[in-house]
C-alpha cells in the first residue's frame, strides 16, 4: 500500500475510536487536567502543554510528590527552559505509576523538582504533549525519556500514538468542564467540519515541535508572510515576530497597555466594532478567528478590552505561537505516528461569548 494511502487508512480507522478522554478544566488562564494520579495517590493539576515533552509534578511545596508502591527514581537529571527562560526547572526523574483518568500508565518517567523559578503559582507541574524528540538531549546523562503519549501507545492502551485537543472558549457555560483531551481518538461529537491534515513543517526549529507552515492576515491584508511556527496549548496567547505585531497593531489601532504586567494590547469598544476577522492560512484552508476570538474575556470592571495577540520577543527562529486561544476555536489533532496535525472548526469557533 502506498505510504499516502496507508496514512488514510490509519486515520480512517482511528476517526472514531475511544480510547480514553480526560475532561479538561481551567485555572487562571491554563488549561490543566486535574486529580492526575501516581502511586502514592497524589494527586497533581497539570498544564496542558504541547509545546514541551517532559511530564513533571510537586510544584507546590504543599502538594509535594511522594514516593509510592510503583516509584523508582532513576539517575537522570533534567534541565528545562519554558517561555523563553522565565520559567527553569532542574529535575529528577522517576518512573511511576501515572493515571489520567481512566488511563493507568506503567513506569511512565516523570520529573521532581529540585530546582524550579518562575512557574505559575497553585499549579502542580505540566503534562508534556510535544513530539518525543522535545525530550532528545534534557536529560544531563543524553538518556531518552519516553512521553505520555509514547508510553500510552507502546503499552497498548490507546490504539494510535495521537490525541486531539477540544478547548471550550472561557466564558462558554460547558457541562462537564472546559474541553476534552482524547488520547487514540477524536471526540467526533463536537465538531462541525471535516479534519484538514497537513504534515509537520521541515523547517528547523519549528519541525522539533508540533509545527506548521503558515502565513496571517489581517482583513485579508497580509501581516505576516508564509513561515514556521508552533502550535502551543501551553500558552495563553497568540504570538507573532515585530513586523507582523506592528502591522496587527496598526491595523486595529490598538496601543500596548504600560500598566498591564504582559503588556497586552487594548483597544475601545468603539475600535471593537470595527475589529475584522484575523485569518491563519495552514495549507491551503484559512483559520479564520472572530474579532471575539481575538479578545480576552471581559469583565464589567474592565475599562478597555485587551487583544490576544502580542509580540514573539524570544523568537528562536519562530515566526509565531498559536497558544489556546486559537486552540478555543478549532479542534486539533497530533499524529505522532504519521507527523501530522489537524484542524477541524468545532461546535464554539463562532462563540461570542468573550
Amino acid at each position: 500500500m502506498p505510504d499516502l494511502q496507508r496514512t488514510k487508512a490509519l486515520r480512517d480507522n482511528w476517526l472514531g475510536k475511544r480510547d480514553g478522554t480526560v475532561f479538561v478544566e481551567m485555572q487562571g488562564f491554563y488549561r490543566i487536567v486535574t486529580g492526575v494520579v501516581t502511586s502514592s495517590e497524589n494527586t497533581f493539576n497539570l498544564i496542558i502543554d504541547t509545546g514541551s515533552s517532559y511530564t513533571w509534578v510537586g510544584a507546590r511545596e504543599e502538594n509535594e510528590y511522594m514516593e509510592g508502591y510503583a516509584s523508582h527514581p532513576t539517575s537522570q537529571i533534567v534541565n528545562i527552559h519554558y517561555g523563553g527562560g522565565m520559567v527553569h526547572l532542574r529535575a529528577i526523574t522517576y518512573r511511576d505509576l501515572l493515571v489520567l483518568d481512566d488511563l493507568a500508565i506503567h513506569s511512565q518517567e516523570i520529573g521532581i523538582p529540585i530546582e524550579l523559578v518562575g512557574f505559575p503559582p497553585g499549579l502542580d507541574g505540566i503534562l508534556g504533549l510535544g513530539p518525543s524528540r522535545l525530550n532528545d538531549g534534557i536529560a544531563e546523562d543524553g538518556s531518552t525519556i519516553p512521553t505520555v503519549v509514547e508510553n500510552l501507545f507502546n503499552q497498548g492502551i490507546i490504539s494510535y500514538a495521537a490525541f486531539g485537543i477540544y478547548f471550550v472558549p472561557r466564558n462558554v457555560q460547558n457541562i462537564g468542564g472546559t474541553g476534552l483531551l482524547s488520547f487514540g481518538t477524536i471526540d467526533t461529537s463536537v465538531l462541525t467540519s471535516g479534519m484538514e491534515y497537513v504534515p509537520v513543517t521541515q523547517s528547523f526549529p519549528a519541525n522539533e515541535f508540533w509545527g506548521v507552515d503558515a502565513s496571517i492576515s489581517y482583513e485579508n491584508t497580509p501581516i505576516l508572510l508564509p513561515t514556521s511556527g508552533i502550535l502551543d496549548s501551553g500558552s495563553c496567547r497568540i504570538l507573532v515576530v515585530d513586523n507582523a505585531f506592528k502591522a496587527y497593531q496598526s491595523a486595529t489601532g490598538a496601543v500596548i497597555d504600560s500598566f498591564d504586567s504582559n503588556r497586552r494590547l487594548i483597544i475601545t469598544q468603539d475600535q471593537y466594532d470595527n475589529l475584522q476577522t484575523l485569518s491563519v492560512l495552514i495549507g491551503n484552508q484559512s483559520y479564520d478567528l472572530s474579532p471575539n476570538a481575538q479578545i480576552y474575556p471581559r469583565t464589567s470592571s474592565d475599562q478597555h478590552i485587551f487583544l490576544v495577540v502580542q509580540k514573539l520577543t524570544a523568537t528562536g527562529g519562530l515566526g509565531f505561537k498559536l497558544g489556546s486561544p486559537f486552540f478555543e476555536r478549532y479542534y486539533i489533532v497530533f499524529n505522532s505516528t504519521s507527523l501530522e496535525i489537524g484542524f477541524a472548526s468545532h461546535i464554539h469557533t463562532q462563540s461570542t461569548s468573550n
